[in-house]
Parts: C-alpha cells; sequence; structure tokens
C-alpha cells in the first residue's frame, strides 16, 4: 500500500489538475473540488474527528464502521469521513442515522489541499483507516501538532502517530522496527467487528430447490482465472451434481456466460450451474450456502466472513492465512488444506463428501478462530475508543 492510492491524490498539480478535469467532465465537481481542500465540516458544534480512508471497499468500509463506533461512544464530537473512491451502498448501510457526521471525498495530498482542508475541519485528532497519509498531510499534522491514530495501516516512512493498530503479525513487526508510533497496540484484527456472524442459511435451498446439490464456492479469483476455472469445471464430476459460486476478488461486470447473482430470478438452478457474485453484499450468505470454501487470495473481509461461517476451507497459500491468526494458536494449520491449485481442489472437496464429519469439525474449529479473533478485537477495540475519548 502506498502512501496515497494513485496519482489523483498526491501532491504533483499536474496530474492533480487532469484529474480534476476529468472528475468535472463526468459531473462530479464535488470529488474534484475536494481533491484541492475545497471540503466542509458538519453543521454543529463541538470538536471535529476525522476518519480518513483510502480508495478501496475495505478500506472505506473499516473506516465507516470506525466512525460509527466512534458515534455510539462520543455523542458530543463531530465526524468526518473521507475517502478517494463512493461506495454508496456501503455508505447507506452503515452511516444510517447518524447525526452530526460528514462524509464525502477526500483532498489531494498537495499543500494547498491539506491546507484547506485543515483549516476547515480544524480536528481534534485523525484516524487512518486501512491507510496512511501522504507526506503532505503527515507533516502538516506533526507540525499543527495534531493527534494521528493508524488502523490496519502499514507502517508509515513518515511523520508521527500517537497510536498504531496492527491488523496482523506483519502490520505489528513492520510498526515496532519503524519506530514512528508511541504506542503500538496488540495486534488484533478489527475488521471480525463488522463481519455478518449471523447470516440467513435460505440461499442454498433456492439455488438447488428440492434436489440435493452440492454447492461450492470459490472465493478471491481474480479476472484472469474465470477462463481457466470454467474448463476445470466443465470437466469436473463436481459439476454434474453441484453449484458453482466464484466471489472474484474485485468487482465485475460478468465473464464467460455466467449468470451474475444480481440477475438472478430466484429459480432452482440445474446441475452445473455458475453463479457470479458480482454484488459483494452476497458473500456472507453464498458462503452460508456452501459444502466448502476455496480462498485463492486472502482478502482479509472474504477471509473473516468465511471463517465465522463454519465451512470447511482450502487456501492457495497456507502462510498468508495463518499470518492473520495468532502464531501459537494450537492446530491451526492443519484447519486450512493448502491447495496451490485447482487441479488438486477436486480430490479435497471429493474427500469432504464422503466424511461430513470430518468436514463439520475442520469448519467448527475455523469458527472458533473467528470468534477468539472477535473477543480479542473487541479489547482492543475499547482501547482505541477510550483513547479517542481521552482527547
Amino acid at each position: 500500500m502506498s502512501p496515497v492510492t494513485d496519482r489523483a491524490y498526491g501532491d504533483r498539480s499536474l496530474w492533480l489538475w487532469w484529474h480534476g478535469l476529468r472528475d468535472r467532465l463526468h459531473g462530479q465537481y464535488g470529488r474534484a473540488n475536494a481533491r484541492w481542500g475545497h471540503v466542509r465540516a458538519p453543521h454543529g458544534g463541538g470538536p471535529l474527528v476525522w476518519v480518513e480512508a483510502g480508495g478501496a471497499e475495505d478500506s472505506v468500509r473499516l473506516g465507516a464502521g470506525l466512525l460509527r463506533a466512534l458515534r455510539a461512544d462520543r455523542s458530543d464530537l463531530r465526524f468526518v469521513l473521507s475517502f478517494e473512491q463512493e461506495y454508496p451502498w456501503l455508505l447507506e448501510r452503515s452511516l444510517a442515522g447518524l447525526e452530526r457526521i460528514g462524509f464525502g471525498y477526500g483532498p489531494s495530498d498537495s499543500a494547498r489541499a491539506v491546507r484547506r482542508t485543515l483549516r476547515a475541519f480544524a480536528p481534534l485528532g485523525v484516524l487512518m483507516a486501512a491507510r496512511f497519509p501522504g507526506p503532505g498531510l503527515s507533516a502538516a499534522l506533526e507540525a499543527a501538532g495534531i493527534r494521528c491514530i493508524a488502523v490496519h495501516t502499514p507502517a508509515a516512512t513518515a511523520g508521527r502517530f500517537q497510536a498504531a493498530y496492527p491488523a496482523d503479525r506483519g502490520q505489528a513487526e513492520a510498526w515496532h522496527q519503524c519506530g514512528r508510533a508511541a504506542y503500538i497496540a496488540p495486534r488484533a484484527d478489527l475488521r471480525t467487528l463488522l463481519v455478518e456472524a449471523q447470516v440467513d442459511p435460505n440461499l442454498r435451498a433456492a439455488l438447488c430447490g428440492s434436489e440435493g446439490l452440492g454447492v461450492w464456492c470459490l472465493a478471491g479469483m481474480r479476472p484472469e482465472q474465470f477462463s481457466g476455472i470454467n474448463a476445470w469445471w466443465r470437466a469436473s464430476a463436481l459439476s454434474r451434481q453441484g453449484v458453482l459460486l466464484i466471489a472474484p476478488q474485485e468487482r465485475v461486470a460478468g465473464h464467460m456466460g455466467w449468470r451474475l447473482i444480481s440477475a438472478w430470478d430466484r429459480k432452482a438452478l440445474p446441475a452445473g450451474s455458475v453463479i457470479l457474485l458480482d454484488d459483494r453484499r452476497w458473500l456472507p450468505a453464498a458462503v452460508i450456502a456452501s459444502d466448502a470454501v476455496h480462498l485463492d487470495e486472502v482478502n482479509a473481509w472474504a477471509f473473516w466472513q468465511i471463517l465465522s461461517a463454519g465451512r470447511p476451507v482450502s487456501v492457495a497459500h497456507r502462510s498468508a492465512a495463518l499470518s492473520r491468526l495468532d502464531a501459537d494458536a494450537a492446530g491451526t494449520e492443519d484447519l486450512f488444506e493448502e491447495v496451490p491449485a485447482l487441479a488438486l481442489l477436486e480430490p479435497f472437496w471429493h474427500a469432504l463428501q464422503r466424511d461430513p464429519i470430518g468436514g463439520r469439525r475442520r469448519g467448527d474449529g475455523l469458527r472458533r478462530l473467528f470468534w477468539e479473533e472477535r473477543r480479542r478485537a473487541a479489547e482492543v477495540n475499547r482501547d482505541l475508543l477510550g483513547r479517542v475519548f481521552a482527547w
């Protein structure tokens, strides 16, 4: 992760003017204005806390979750969430009903934009959600003595932070090495507090009807893998008695002639069907509906959502999965079947069909890992809220 998501939010005037012009041509005047620091604080009195997210959906989701938790804890403050990319459905769902808050596009890292933004917000403190400030903002915050907390952010190369809250062991080690945070919290993934742990299980019945079909899920897949997935599934014996759900790593409009979950008519599907989850809101229900899930890219949100469902899980790289967990958790490694290629996945799924009790045991173990992490995250979250309360 770079200090800023892309050149549209850096400090080079030429790029900023070009992206601003493009935004205006597309009618995105608010984004163009905010890039240069033309922002407004929410109405009302009281100090303001600024939560800054980046352009990735995961960053904005975390930022919105932090803002909601802070609002519940501090009714006397105003809050602002800024981001580099808007996700309307996510913001509507996360921030509905909250008062004395504002959200919208944030500033670039140019000196002019930073000065205008700090003048408009006059923040009591700043929380970085899965990103860290660019050099310009870092220097301005430090010079003004404005407290800054990094939440699930890679270790910074500039600026000083009152505290850092690492999500995994890699982040924790990097923060200890860089020495730029006065306090480093115990490793805990706060995103587990935002995962939908109780999900309606009715999707499976809708997919399969009265047929006793298997439901399998591939998560974290990239578009360049789709052709190979399609060929593998068509040749697989599983396709003659099951349905395949594919959750891509990033949003895609469609591929390979597969059905899109957003266009599904809620009618039962025949064996061999493939559904592409082009809407990420379906992932929790899809995981609960599945007999097993294979996770290719270990995206944090997908990882914890899958573990919370209590389904058997295979991963392309076991080490990537284990890096999100406690290193000394006994038996953890055995819960993740490492399957580095699709050609090796079918035997594992067939083995689960032959041993459903063993599959449930795996799933139960993974669910326990999720709840252990969630309890740890709740403790760390209380520490974070207490730190902001002390402001």
